[in-house]
């Protein structure tokens, strides 16, 4: 019986410990797992990566409209200039239709004394009183003719000085719409930049950047920050501006006449990956802010590899 026994329960020990799920059901489900975990990578990198092109694309399109906003603003004044000196011109021929006004008018003036001489010389020989009425009327005839010709000279110079007028009233209305343009795109710029370390922290939780802070202790002393260095060269502290020399790829960019919180943007590397430097405060021999780099710097590439 004991025997049997045995045997029983050599017979039942394979059974239980085989479990409960298959060898190959459990391979297919790591398999499954990790695949889901490979996919979740990539959709993250490639939701990144999309992310990130579009940041580059909205920054090219402001710096594109910052660039045109200059070259029209630029023009504008060059058209400003114009006219003005075409305004000037036109008063210059008034000046000059003047001169001839006052020109005729003492023609006629001796004109007419001459008649007088005449009419006078007439009676005094008895001449015929029709003869002497027919000259006097010729002679004004001939004045009030050329009196009008210069009026309407006259009326022509001013309509064309309206014309003027009207031509810099439409020039300083587009030169408004372009400062206005101009101040929606720093309003647009500094809304991503910090002016305390208060907003340098929100943008540090956003993710998209690194931020290094930095202060320049000395003017003309060379401050390395990360792969860049900085040179301080002038400072206004009562205006809130300074002088900044840039040294980057063996290359020195001036920056003058900057304001505190304005962006200055310049381009790193074979890759050109776009670098930002914000100065917060400027004092009278040093300053302070902070430099900002793309944490992918493949990714911000705007040159294709």
């Amino acid at each position: 019986m004991s025997t049997l026994n045995s045997l029983g329960s050599t017979s039942r020990t394979p059974v239980q410990g085989k479990g409960l799920i298959p060898e190959t059901v459990k391979v297919v489900l790591i398999f499954a797992l990790l695949l889901a975990v490979i996919f979740l990578f990539y959709d993250s990198y490639q939701s990144k990566k999309s992310v990130r092109a579009q940041i580059a694309k909205i920054s090219d399109q402001i710096q594109t409209l910052e660039n045109n906003s200059r070259v029209a603003e630029a023009n504008l004044a060059s058209q400003i200039t114009s006219l003005r000196a075409d305004l000037a011109g036109a008063q210059q021929e008034v000046g000059s239709t003047k001169a001839e006004i006052k020109k005729t008018a003492a023609q006629i003036q001796a004109e007419s004394l001459k008649t007088k001489h005449e009419l006078a010389r007439a009676l005094a020989t008895k001449a015929d009183a029709a003869n002497v009425e027919a000259q006097v009327q010729a002679v004004k005839a001939e004045a009030e003719s050329k009196i009008g010709q210069v009026s309407t000279e006259v009326g022509g110079v001013k309509s064309e000085v309206v014309t003027v007028k009207s031509d810099l009233e439409a020039t300083r209305r587009d030169l408004e719409g372009t400062q206005r343009q101009l101040i929606d795109v720093r309003d647009t710029l500094s809304s991503a930049i910090a002016r305390n370390s208060a907003e340098l922290a929100q943008l540090r939780l956003k993710g998209e950047r690194d931020y290094t802070e930095f202060t320049l202790p000395k003017k003309n002393v060379v401050t390395k920050v990360e792969d860049i260095r900085l040179v301080l060269t002038k400072t206004d502290p009562k205006k809130g501006k300074f002088n900044l020399k840039i040294l980057v790829d063996d290359n020195q960019l001036e920056k003058k006449d900057r304001h505190i919180n304005e962006p200055i943007q310049f381009l790193v590397g074979q890759n050109r990956v776009r670098y930002e430097v914000v100065i917060n405060w400027v004092e009278k021999d040093r300053a302070g802010g902070y430099l900002a780099v793309p944490k992918d710097k493949a990714l911000s590439a705007e040159r294709p590899k």
